[in-house]
This record gives structure tokens, C-alpha cells and sequence, in this order.
């Protein structure tokens, strides 16, 4: 009896350590899967050798997350790409003619363009990929003072990226296109599909 009773024993300790090792392995892959989409932390890069070209997302929201796209790096104006100031998770193309790209206290920038919202039809702040995150249709936000909100046709930051933009202290409604590339909104509360 007690011969049968370690047999046990050893036989479901055995599939413990089996179901672990498959468990870990998963985890690996999906580490190792995660590991191989490009990405990178706050800093200062030379375009076509720190980082390359592409498009990037912050996954998560950063308190003053700061970053901007440079043509040189001699510290003048006129070598400002683009640049924004936003505590909401970020979409930036770099273009493979940029010299440089620096941000700050946004976190991880990934090419991991997988949606970041759970429902597409309510969303807060944030830079969005319209068809991924959210959904084309006509929202309704819930209202808030000084509420910018832009339509873009890529996220390049460039003025030629905007559709369409508005600045309110009222509720405002928009019609975002299925043509849209994104949509970026701040201080504007929560957006929901009305149509």
C-alpha cells in the first residue's frame, strides 16, 4: 500500500514538473516572440543605426511623456521634425529620412501595433490606429474644458497628418472616417460611438 502511494505520488509530481515545464516554454516563446518586435526605451537615437525607421506605439499612459523627430542634431529649432508633450499612450511614425529621435519619460516604444483598448467604441486620451483600436463611426465625448481632438491621416506629427482638428470647452461630436489612419485626443474625457 505504501509502495502504491509514492508510486502516486512520484507520477503526479512528475506531471507537475512536466505541465511547469510546458507552462515556462510558453512563456519563453512568448517573451522570446515579444523580444524579436523591434522596440526601445527612453533616450536619444540615430535613425538607420540605434533605431530604425517604422512605425511605434507607448502601450501604456506616461506622465509627460515628451519625444520629438530631428533632421540633425545641432540643437536648433529648425531641426524639429515634430514633436508633443502627452501623458496618453503615443503613435509616431519615424521616417527613414529622420536623423534622429529622442523621448522622455514616455517608457517603451514597440512596433507592436496590436490594439490597446478592449472596447473599440470607448476610448479615453490617447493616439489611436483607426480599424485596431477603435472603431470608424460617429462618437460623442463625455465633455471636458480645453479638449483637443485631431483626425490624422498618418502619425508622422506633421501638420499634413491632420484631417481635421477642434479645440472646445463643450461636448463635441466627430465622424471618424474608415479612411482615417488615426485618432488623437486630449483633456476631452471619455469618446463613445453614437453612430
Amino acid at each position: 500500500m505504501e509502495l502504491a502511494i509514492k508510486s502516486e505520488a512520484e507520477a503526479v509530481d512528475k506531471k507537475v514538473a512536466v505541465e511547469e515545464k510546458v507552462k515556462n516554454g510558453a512563456k519563453n516563446k512568448v517573451l522570446q516572440a515579444a523580444l524579436l518586435i523591434p522596440h526601445f526605451e527612453d533616450g536619444n537615437y540615430i535613425v538607420g543605426i540605434d533605431i530604425q525607421p517604422g512605425t511605434y506605439r507607448t502601450r501604456k499612459p506616461s506622465l509627460n511623456c515628451y519625444y520629438i523627430r530631428l533632421s540633425g542634431f545641432g540643437g536648433t529649432l529648425n531641426e524639429i521634425i515634430a514633436s508633443d508633450i502627452t501623458d496618453a499612450p503615443e503613435v509616431v511614425t519615424i521616417a527613414d529620412t529622420d536623423k534622429g529621435f529622442s523621448s522622455k519619460r514616455c517608457g517603451a516604444w514597440t512596433q507592436d501595433l496590436s490594439a490597446i483598448t478592449s472596447d473599440q467604441t470607448t476610448f479615453g486620451d490617447g493616439t489611436f490606429i483607426v480599424g485596431t483600436d477603435i472603431q470608424a463611426g460617429t462618437y460623442k465625448n463625455s465633455g471636458s474644458v480645453n479638449c483637443y481632438y485631431l483626425r490624422l491621416r498618418g502619425f508622422s506629427g506633421s501638420l499634413d497628418d491632420i484631417i481635421s482638428s477642434e479645440i472646445t470647452d463643450y461636448s463635441a461630436v466627430v465622424t471618424i472616417d474608415s479612411s482615417d489612419i488615426g485618432f488623437k485626443s486630449k483633456r476631452c474625457g471619455t469618446w463613445t460611438k453614437v453612430k
